[in-house]
């Protein structure tokens, strides 16, 4: 088992190499036995609902609705303004590339960076049930959660300093990411997807 203090060193190298200022004073984050994981039919639930939100309006959701957020069933309801719906639907593609790779969808996580938000909606469609699903273990979620947690930090940071997002980086996938990977380690025990915690606070 990895320990919180190796996983950071570990985190902050990553930055190191990708030539992105370090906090050294950012705390660890939890351990793998002080959380739990989604469950697998939370995680499909979930993916079906991003799904939904990436194909509107081109394509009706046939979803149940219970599976949307109350801000994504805003935009199926067409309650959004243009500029809201956009933004929306940018994060769920943004946020579904990570989940289909949690999820056992992608062998490949990438980087949240301007390849990401390009997300394959054929490999949702042959996810049926959760028997298609293998998701991560806690060791490689943690190690998202915990990379993720600094990239977040680093590109306010520089929004704060007027300057670009470091590392090339793209600043929606990194906060889209960080809500996926703390939604998926049960991060403050929030439930509500739309109030998922993305705090990068030391």
């Amino acid at each position: 088992m990895k320990s919180p203090e190796i996983r950071k060193e570990l985190s902050e190298l990553t930055l190191h190499k990708r030539g992105i200022r370090l906090n050294l004073q950012l705390p660890t984050i939890e351990s793998e036995d002080e959380i739990r994981l989604r469950s697998v039919e939370e995680v499909h639930q979930r993916l079906l609902a991003l799904a939904g939100i990436c194909v509107y309006p081109q394509h009706n959701t046939n979803s149940v609705q219970s599976i949307f957020s109350k801000q994504e069933q805003a935009l199926l309801n067409g309650d959004l303004d243009e500029q809201s719906a956009q933004a929306l639907q940018q994060n769920a593609r943004h946020a579904l590339c990570f989940l289909m790779w949690a999820a056992g969808l992608e062998s490949n996580a990438g980087m949240p960076d301007h390849h990401s938000g390009q997300p394959d909606l054929e490999k949702i469609a042959t996810a049926s049930d959760t028997r298609t699903l293998r998701l991560r273990s806690k060791t490689e979620l943690l190690d998202w959660a915990d990379l993720l947690y600094r990239f977040h930090w680093a590109v306010r940071h520089a929004h704060l300093q007027n300057r670009p997002v470091p590392g090339r980086l793209d600043a929606v996938a990194v906060e889209a990411w960080h809500r996926v990977a703390n939604w998926l380690i049960c991060y403050e025990d929030e439930a509500d997807w739309d109030l998922v915690s993305t705090e990068t606070a030391g």
